[in-house]
């Protein structure tokens, strides 16, 4: 934006140096169209186990997004980050990163068309189940205005897997004769709350069955 001020002599004056009667003042509009979107490696994670996520941070510009931040709050049942990378394009850069027990957050310097993928790591907690759904939010710099800022927020949703299964074994009788059949039966039950796919089970018969 381009202001220019003027100032003339009043009438029946003499301006003696007219070439230093106007001043302009140009200034630039810092605005950004920051997004970010979340993915996770699996969408079905096991209690216990680890889950990476990924957060894509895009410029759409005009201006550089010079010290924009962002924040990623985990839910109940995900815990201590690890493993933290990032990696740029078109002169975008990472400048700080803080990993905790609950979250991650980080601020970055992305150009018009640049882009700061930041890949982290997450415990799930052991005696976690159900969906676990968490935002990742960006932020332009103060005096940036963001001029969509509908998607400054990437959501993911994901369900832990866990189940409570138990066996039961019962014989046909206490007493067989020698040479005789025995029958046993396995009984297998899951108290959910997750399907238990593919659960697999043995019976290992002792000497003299």
């Amino acid at each position: 934006l381009i202001n220019t001020a003027t100032v003339s002599v009043p009438p029946g004056t003499t301006d003696t140096v007219p070439g230093n009667n106007t001043a302009t003042a140009p200034v630039t509009v810092l605005s950004a169209d920051l997004g970010i979107t979340k993915v996770a490696s699996t969408s079905t994670p096991s209690a216990g186990g680890t889950l990476t996520y990924s957060l894509v941070i895009t410029n759409a510009g005009p201006s550089v997004a010079t010290g924009a931040s962002f924040a990623d709050t985990l839910p109940t049942g995900l815990g201590t980050v690890t493993n933290v990378i990032s990696e740029v394009s078109a002169g975008a850069s990472t400048a700080t990163f803080n990993a905790t027990l609950t979250g991650l957050t980080g601020s970055v310097t992305i150009p018009s068309g640049g882009k700061v993928t930041v890949t982290f790591q997450a415990q799930v907690a052991a005696n976690a189940s159900g969906s676990l759904i968490n935002t990742a939010t960006v932020s332009v710099p103060p005096g940036t205005t963001d001029t969509v800022p509908t998607n400054n927020t990437g959501t993911v949703s994901v369900s832990v897997l866990s189940a409570d299964l138990s066996l039961v074994k019962t014989a046909s009788t206490g007493a067989v004769s020698v040479g005789g059949t025995l029958t046993y039966s396995l009984v297998i039950s899951n108290a959910g709350p997750s399907t238990a796919t593919g659960a697999s089970f043995a019976d290992t018969l002792p000497t003299g069955l």
